[in-house]
């Protein structure tokens, strides 16, 4: 069994449990705020295309990224059965090297805190700051894993995961957490079975590096970054008061 980052069960569960076309708060927001950019957008870790496809289907010109190949094939197959053809590349954040230039670049759902070190999450955003436009903005949005923090070294069995060949996924799940790293790693088994019979297992490692507020606000402005504005939960003008909200953060590259 190999240690994987977003492998094949990986991405067959976060189809089944984060399909597109499903209700999620941050579709509308990035639909509302990237047609009054306009231009060029690219959508960083991608993933399946769960905010990609809609953001495509508002008529905005966006590619996309992913470091995960089985990632990048399921948004691919997407987008086919959907008769869109994005740019997709497949390469890692912190290296970042595309052509061209963006007038926004979008990191959605806390998939940020994948860079599981300081340095390359200060990488990534210099990286972010070469591929945009003048004025070109970015929108980062993060979380406080602070539910795993009571779980610590607990493993935890999920319910079964139905799939549509009449298989089903098992997942296992342990977490570490470092508070001087501000990393919360975790280790996932997933196991599929189809007639009583083990078929497939997987071992995906699952770094989350966490920002506080402050913090993160004070990276952007070191690394070039300026009309920097926050909002909770992808609700405009609602600051964030509790643990529980997501951070949205959104700046822009200074001149």
């Amino acid at each position: 069994m190999s240690l994987t980052t977003y492998g094949t069960l990986c991405t067959e569960v976060y189809n089944i449990t984060k399909p597109i076309g499903g209700d999620y708060p941050d579709i509308s927001y990035y639909i509302k705020h990237l047609s009054k950019i306009g231009g060029k957008i690219l959508e960083v870790m991608v993933g399946t295309g769960r905010l990609l496809i809609p953001l495509l289907e508002a008529g905005l010109q966006v590619e996309g990224v992913d470091v995960s190949p089985d990632m990048l094939a399921s948004c691919r197959s997407h987008c086919e059965a959907r008769g869109l053809s994005p740019v997709l590349y497949q390469t890692g954040v912190e290296d970042l090297d595309l052509p061209g230039k963006y007038n926004a670049i979008v990191v959605s759902f806390g998939s940020f805190m994948l860079l599981e070190k300081r340095s390359a999450a200060i990488a990534a955003l210099q990286a972010f700051a070469r591929h945009l436009e003048p004025q070109g903005r970015i929108f980062i949005d993060l979380e406080l894993p602070v539910e795993d923090f009571k779980t610590e070294n607990i493993i935890k069995q999920s319910l079964p995961i139905e799939c549509a060949d009449g298989s089903i996924i098992l997942m296992q799940t342990s977490c570490k957490i470092s508070f001087l790293s501000q990393l919360n790693l975790t280790l996932i088994r997933y196991e599929k079975w189809k007639e009583g019979k083990l078929i497939a297992t997987e071992l995906q490692r699952l770094p989350l590096h966490w920002f506080g507020r402050d913090e993160f606000i004070l990276c952007l402005e070191q690394n070039g970054y300026k009309d920097i504005t926050l909002c909770a939960n992808y609700i405009d003008d609602l600051q964030p008061s509790s643990h529980t909200d997501t951070m949205c953060f959104s700046a822009a590259i200074c001149d």
